[in-house]
Formats: C-alpha cells, sequence, structure tokens
C-alpha cells in the first residue's frame, strides 16, 4: 500500500524506527500496516524479519526498508518452533545492532511471537532508547493450545513468567484485542502500560477483479465458500469440509482453503473431501500475496471463520474477521467469549467442532441471504471502532507517550 509521506506531525520529530518481526513482512498485514502508517507520518522504519521461501524480496516497499535474515519459517512440533525462534533472536540481534551503526534508531519495535524477542533490544534499552513490545497473540495460551497442556502446566507457568518480563522490559505494549489485554493484565502487567490496537482492514490501490481471481486460481464458475488463512487443525477446517458435505440443495457450491499449511493435514483434508463426496467441490490453493487473498476472500457468499475451542481462541480476534465485516459479507463464526461479545447478535453463531451444527448455520444464512446481508451492516457498524483512523491515531499517540512517559494513558482500548 503506497502513502504519501509527510512531515512529522505532533508526535514530535521524524524517528529512525527499527521494527523487528519473526514474519514474512510482504504477507502480515498488521506489521505492513503499521510499518507503513509510521512512514506515512515522515518516520523512517527498517524492518527485520524473516526471509520468504520464494526468495529475497526488494530492498524496499512502500517505503519500508526491508532487511530479511537468511532463515525461512517452518511449520514443525514445539521444538521446531523453539529452534527457529532461538535462531531469528540470535540473527536479528545481530542484524539490528550492525544496522545501529549506520541508522543511529531512536525507536525499537518488537513484535511477538516469540515475546523473548524483545530481548534483542538490550543493549539499545541500556542506550535509553524506547522499546515497544506488539503482542499478537498470548503467548501462554498459544503454547498450551498448540501443545495440548492444561493452563495449569508448567509450559503455560513459564510462558507466563516470560510474557510478564516481556512486558516489564518494555516501555509500552500494544496488544491486538481486548481479550489479550485482559490476559495480560491478570498476569500482573500495570493496564497503564498496555494499549489494545485492533487489526483493521484496508484495501489496496490495486484491486484484483473476480475474473481475475478465478483465472489466475484455476476456480470454477459459481457459488463459492471460501478460508483464506492458516491451514492447520486450529482452524477447525475438517468441521467446513464435514459441514458442506452436510448442505442439502447446494450442489453448486464450491469450498477454497487457501493459505499455507503442514503437507501432512492438507493431505488429510483432501483425503476427507474425497471419503465425503466433495472431490470435485474443493480446491486448495498456496499462499498468495495480500491483495490477491483479499481479493478471494470478496467472492465468498458468506465471511466464514472456523475454530476450535481452546485456551487461545478463547480470546481470538481473527484478521480475516475484519476483512468480512468490510466485504459486508454475512457472518458464521464460532461461539467463543471475545468473538460474541464483541459481534453480539450481528453473526449466525455455531458449536466450535460440530460439522451439523455449522452445517445448519451455513444453510440458514444462504436461505435467508436477504435477512443476514443487514446483520452484516450491523457488524459493520460495530466494528466502527476498528477502524483504521482510529488504529492510526492511537498508534501515534503511544509513540508520543514513550517520548513523554509522564502522560497518562488513554482509554484501555479502541
Amino acid at each position: 500500500m503506497v502513502h504519501a509521506v509527510k512531515a512529522p506531525s505532533d508526535v514530535g520529530l521524524a524517528r529512525r524506527i527499527a521494527m523487528v518481526a519473526y514474519t514474512e513482512y510482504a504477507s502480515d498485514p498488521r506489521v505492513r500496516r503499521e510499518a507503513e502508517t509510521l512512514v506515512a507520518e515522515g518516520h523512517r522504519v527498517e524492518a527485520i524479519v524473516l526471509r520468504p521461501r520464494s526468495g529475497p524480496s526488494a530492498a524496499e516497499l512502500d517505503g519500508v526498508h526491508l532487511h530479511e535474515v537468511p532463515l525461512s519459517a517452518r511449520r514443525g512440533g514445539g521444538m521446531r518452533y523453539l529452534y527457529q525462534y532461538a535462531v531469528f533472536f540470535l540473527l536479528s540481534s545481530l542484524l539490528l545492532f550492525r544496522l545501529y551503526r549506520r541508522v543511529r534508531f531512536n525507536l525499537i519495535y518488537i513484535h511477538s511471537l516469540p515475546d523473548f524477542q524483545v530481548f534483542c533490544a538490550l543493549p539499545f534499552k541500556c542506550m535509553r532508547i524506547p522499546v515497544l513490545l506488539d503482542l499478537h497473540e498470548p503467548m501462554p495460551e498459544i503454547v498450551v493450545a498448540r501443545l495440548r497442556r492444561p493452563t495449569g502446566s508448567a509450559w503455560f507457568r513459564i510462558s507466563a513468567a516470560i510474557e510478564r518480563l516481556s512486558c516489564l522490559f518494555a516501555d509500552h505494549v500494544i496488544v491486538a484485542n481486548d481479550g489479550i489485554r485482559d490476559a495480560v493484565v491478570s498476569r500482573r502487567v500495570s493496564p497503564s502500560r498496555v494499549t489494545t490496537v485492533y487489526n483493521v482492514y484496508e484495501v489496496g490501490p490495486r484491486p484484483v477483479s473476480p475474473e481475475e481471481v478465478r483465472r489466475r486460481l484455476g476456480l470454477p464458475e459459481g457459488r463459492l465458500l471460501v478460508h483464506a488463512g492458516g491451514v492447520s487443525p486450529e482452524r477447525d477446517l475438517a468441521t467446513l469440509v464435514e459441514a458442506v458435505a452436510l448442505l442439502p440443495g447446494h450442489d453448486d457450491i464450491h469450498l477454497v482453503i487457501a493459505g499455507e499449511g503442514a503437507p501432512e493435514y492438507i493431505e488429510a483434508l483432501r483425503g476427507l473431501a474425497h471419503h465425503l463426496g466433495l472431490g470435485d467441490r474443493i480446491r486448495f490453493v498456496p499462499k498468495m500475496q495480500l491483495e490477491l487473498a483479499r481479493a478471494l476472500v470478496a467472492l465468498s457468499e458468506i465471511g466464514i471463520v472456523t475454530l476450535e475451542s481452546n485456551p487461545l481462541t478463547q480470546l481470538a480476534w481473527p484478521t480475516r474477521l475484519v476483512e468480512l465485516v468490510a466485504l459486508r459479507k454475512p457472518l458464521v463464526v464460532p461461539q467463543l467469549p471475545l468473538l460474541a461479545s464483541v459481534l453480539r447478535d450481528a453473526a449466525r453463531y455455531y458449536p466450535p467442532g460440530d460439522p451439523q451444527g455449522l452445517a445448519r448455520a451455513l444453510q440458514e444464512v444462504l436461505t435467508n441471504k436477504h435477512e443476514w446481508e443487514s446483520k452484516a451492516e450491523e457488524a459493520a457498524r460495530v466494528c466502527q471502532e476498528f477502524d483504521g483512523k482510529r488504529a492510526r491515531t492511537t498508534l501515534l499517540e503511544i509513540l508520543h507517550r514513550v517520548d513523554n512517559p509522564t502522560i497518562p494513558s488513554s482509554a484501555p482500548a479502541m
């Protein structure tokens, strides 16, 4: 997304910002939006990120200077993730120090996961350079969810201790939703140190036409149901496949599952689809550029979000949900605490892990499209507080606050 760069506003003089994120920059909407927001305000942003498996990116993207460490993320078990996090921590720390010799940073902005990535800024913290920590997800909950451990386990306690130390080390903490904020505050982090900046949806400057999407991805004509995002058991996509097979009178509907996942899980979904007679009505497409993924989602008849119920998803506010709301898609989502508390009556809920319940929800929305399209407008009104303008204002207020730590925090959430 290209932004006009202007002189720094009342948040202070132009900053030289180092942003560190264990992610592929081009396909991470939250990291990109925040980096581009800062560039648009006249600040310089140097982003240290993962190298995509497709190969090195351009040195600059929409005004953000990219520095990719020679490491690509690979899915795997807990030890695989820990190894990759540790390698990225070491490589990014070295690169950050080397860049500092050329670009004298006056703000370090760290994205999590992992939370301990914030400690790559330790030498700069000793030089009184402010450090921001952005928690995309709550690390204790994600650890026990992925490892299938109870919340009272040693894994949870250790992760919670690391999270708390990371938050106390940072000058200020940004979180992606109020559920994460409540969890962090419950672990003895002062509410004044934590601000919510929800994920938002912004249309890019180069929209992809529906015809081009179908052509480029080889999609059939007719109605589509689309999942675009991570492809993992946590997304409960087996329930979605079974639910589509149970839909009566909708044989013209094709299911598209787009995104990156473990090959064995994708093969299991493919096998399930063939077993249920959906082999010719389901398409798997790989991870794609952000603009193409958004155009694909726009083709979906319904805004579907599927998640299993675990400690992490209890606090989830998926980025793709914001995109679906912005596209005015009637919503079908799992009955989970944070989703229900925000969306209230603006969505059709189903019990997580229940194919029959999801099929009934899909059938109701497909049959009563007009009624649920009005609910989509209601969802858009509910989510107005998560718009891009407010997110930008909150982010810039946080920058001003780390310059002036005596300024009290505004409302804890957007």
